[in-house]
């Protein structure tokens, strides 16, 4: 299979020259976390929510982009798609035919085409095992410390009987007012950066400085409050199965619970990917 079966063709971009406003309406604009920069039709970067946040001090889009990224082609295959996001941290490529851009491919469209096959692999060959659980009465505000001292992306939250009620994560954490208030602070005017809800397939790309002023204007309400949740699955379930729930209910990280009915790992969405290049 190649990459232009897959990719999203009408791709959202910016053109140099432009500033950090612009950008900011076009993500809440059209609910996205990243765009494509382009100059004279050539793909020159690349911005996200990521540096914007990192670097606030910045207006010009040329100095807060990401200059010269990664890209494929549409007639690649699939499989080097997956090998790229396997060995980098991020989560979207833009497609180029002859240097011009005519797609983009994330890490969710990889996700939707294994819900699209039927791949009986279990999932117990794809989890983590180590996780970070909280309490569904510990206070929002101390989870957001936890996140952050254990660089987590994301918790299972547990009541008193050890029981998986929940999950909470970045996009719950990084709220489109902490957000506002975070950049008026900075004396800078912004939208105010919004995916539909909790719907951020980038929020992953949040940045130290940002989410440690964020954590002390969380909530202290338990965190059962703000929880989203939980849908998970057993080790014996097939990748197929748990790539469709991913994307039934937009979550990139999937629980993964015992015949007792116990938490016991966790499967996320590049973990998942590996199906595609085995």
């Amino acid at each position: 299979m190649k990459v232009k079966e897959i990719m999203t063709k009408n791709v959202i971009y910016v053109t140099l020259p432009n500033n950090r406003r612009f950008v900011l309406e076009l993500f809440k604009k059209h609910g996205i976390s990243a765009v494509p920069v382009l100059k004279d039709g050539k793909v020159v970067g690349i911005v996200t929510r990521k540096d914007i946040l990192r670097k606030i001090e910045e207006d010009q889009l040329a100095l807060l982009m990401t200059p010269n990224p990664v890209t494929v082609n549409e007639d690649d295959p699939v499989e080097k798609v997956v090998e790229i996001f396997l060995n980098n941290p991020f989560h979207r490529l833009p497609v180029v035919r002859d240097g011009k851009l005519v797609g983009i491919v994330t890490v969710k469209d990889l996700i939707k085409l294994i819900a699209s096959l039927d791949i009986d692999k279990p999932v117990k060959n794809y989890m983590s095992y180590s996780m970070v659980c909280v309490w569904e009465e510990t206070p929002l505000n101390v989870v957001g410390e936890i996140m952050r001292l254990s660089n987590s992306e994301i918790c299972p939250v547990i009541d008193s009987n050890a029981q998986l009620v929940g999950l909470i994560d970045e996009k719950i954490m990084l709220t489109e007012t902490l957000i506002e208030e975070f950049l008026e602070q900075t004396q800078y005017s912004s939208s105010s950066d919004t995916d539909d809800a909790w719907t951020w397939d980038g929020i992953r790309d949040y940045t130290i400085k940002y989410f440690e002023i964020s954590v002390v204007k969380l909530p202290k309400e338990p965190v059962k409050i703000f929880m989203k949740d939980a849908v998970s699955v057993y080790p014996q379930t097939s990748v197929s199965r748990c790539a469709k729930l991913m994307v039934k209910h937009d979550v990139d990280h999937m629980p993964v619970l015992d015949e007792n009915e116990r938490l016991i790992g966790m499967v996320n969405d590049k973990d998942l990917i590996r199906v595609l290049i085995e």
